[in-house]
């Protein structure tokens, strides 16, 4: 709820509050101006003090004793203005609505301030979480790809050049847009391209690698790093130096959704493999499920008789605009 609107609900329930208030001691009490004004007085009175005391106690627990304490104040000013003003006996009836009034309002106000801390909490976790997630994406990345360019420098210095610079454009992208919460799609899109650049450097010429997106004219963003685990993956257990191999990424976007697939092809691991898909995956997921909770669908696994592995996935990217 926006601070406009809370701010009118909270002006609209004390408006209807106070008549409520106002105009049942008219109705129990005399009707001659300005006597028929004193029964408020009362009114006003176990109002704020059972709305700004007697509901503190109650929340704490003293259930009982705030009950003693408003039945013996009800009839005691019920028995005050009857006797001095000439109220009714449906008087007791309003100040008992007050007293039901003051302590409901006040345990509401009370749950609502609670609620709004403990989602600000909740968000202030996903964000510290989501932070944490992609600074762990860094070293990762980094390890990687500072070994690939290690290997390179053993028989091609020329292409190992290429790939330093190909790294300093990456980190670049990691050390400004990974700070946001969100980067354009566009900012994404050349990160992946300048690391399938690198990884082609040190591959050779027979393996198949494609990398095709398609976006429209709105603007699109996504969580930074989000992508590069999975494109990582792919690279590191979908490539044999001695057998035909391929990776095949494409990227469609517009403002209504993002789509990503990734297909390599898929070598049988040696038993004392034990390198899975890596720590990226498990990061991906759970980056999905803070960034775009309920918004989006992945599926991965090998396809097509295991001979092929995918990973799919579709985004909507409802609430995506940069913070």
């Amino acid at each position: 709820m926006a601070l406009n609107d809370k701010r009118l609900y909270t002006i609209l329930s004390h408006v209807a509050t106070w008549a409520v208030l106002f105009l049942l001691p008219m109705t129990f009490g005399p009707h001659n101006f300005p006597t028929i004004l004193l029964p408020t007085a009362p009114v006003v009175a176990i109002f704020y003090l059972n709305y700004t005391w007697m509901a503190s106690l109650y929340m704490d627990g003293h259930k009982a004793s705030v009950w003693m304490i408003d039945m013996f104040l009800v009839f005691a000013f019920a028995f005050a203005m009857h006797h001095w003003v000439g109220t009714n006996n449906g008087y007791v009836f309003n100040l008992a609505v007050t007293v039901i009034i003051a302590i409901s309002t006040r345990i509401a106000k009370h749950w609502q301030e609670s609620e709004a801390a403990r989602l600000k909490a909740e968000q202030a976790q996903v964000t510290a979480e989501l932070s944490n997630l992609r600074h762990q994406t860094n070293p990762h990345f980094l390890l990687n790809t500072l070994n690939n360019i290690y290997a390179l420098t053993a028989f091609d210095s020329h292409r190992a050049q290429e790939a330093i610079q190909e790294l300093s454009a990456m980190l670049r992208h990691m050390l400004y847009d990974n700070l946001e919460q969100f980067v354009s799609i566009e900012s994404e899109i050349d990160f992946l391209q300048n690391y399938v650049k690198l990884m082609k450097l040190r591959l050779p010429d027979s393996v198949d690698v494609k990398f095709d997106f398609s976006l429209d004219k709105s603007e699109v963003t996504i969580a930074p790093l989000l992508l590069i685990p999975l494109v990582e993956n792919a690279f590191k257990h979908g490539i044999s130096m001695n057998k035909p191999s391929f990776v095949h990424i494409s990227l469609e976007a517009d403002s209504q959704h993002i789509d990503f697939l990734i297909e390599n092809s898929n070598y049988q691991k040696n038993d004392d493999d034990h390198s899975g898909h890596g720590i990226g995956l498990t990061q991906v997921q759970r980056r999905l499920e803070l960034a775009y909770p309920g918004h989006y669908t992945w599926h991965y696994g090998p396809a097509d008789a295991s001979k092929i592995y995918q990973s799919h996935i579709t985004i909507t990217p409802l609430n995506t605009e940069r913070p």
